[in-house]
């Protein structure tokens, strides 16, 4: 009787640590999306915003940029994200301020935002987006500094830009 009420007591008070807390077991990373991932920095990436001027479907690019510009930058369900220009000014960027969520850049005005980002997004064999997501997959999170090499998406334009990668570099 006693050992159960000291036993209740630990599971009560490690209940209690535990409040407020978000605890999240991660899954492993799909082998399709971590295949994506290279080792080395590709040469020649340009800015989002550069990107952004003259994308042509079907062209080959490779863009350096931070996982920002939205509240949710990953997909959960897909292998996507949201791909920002290093110049938006994103909250942790702000001294004093302590947002929860500095990547989503809401001091920043909405259109300068809108076209300071770009889609990212892996595909598989079928040419649509894997059905896994990037976050966490070889530590990156919000706010990382990546650099991605792929190829325009049809039906991209200046103000709806989308990069199908072959390559993800994770500098940070």
């Amino acid at each position: 009787m006693k050992s159960n009420l000291i036993l209740s007591s630990a599971v009560f008070a490690l209940a209690l640590s535990a409040c407020g807390e978000k605890s999240e077991v991660a899954a492993p990373a799909d082998p399709r999306v971590e295949a994506i991932f290279v080792a080395a920095e590709p040469a020649g990436a340009i800015s989002v915003i550069e990107a952004r001027k003259n994308p042509a479907p079907g062209t080959g690019i490779t863009v350096i940029g931070r996982v920002a510009g939205a509240m949710e930058p990953f997909s959960k369900d897909f292998a996507t994200l949201v791909l920002a220009d290093d110049t938006v000014m994103t909250c942790e960027r702000n001294p004093g301020d302590s947002c929860p969520t500095p990547w989503d850049a809401c001091c920043v005005d909405p259109k300068v935002l809108s076209a300071s980002r770009l889609s990212v997004q892996v595909n598989g064999a079928d040419g649509r987006p894997i059905d896994a997501t990037l976050k966490g997959v070889k530590g990156l999170k919000e706010l990382d500094q990546i650099v991605i090499q792929g190829k325009v998406a049809p039906g991209s334009n200046a103000e709806n830009l989308i990069v199908e990668a072959t390559g993800i570099f994770r500098k940070s």
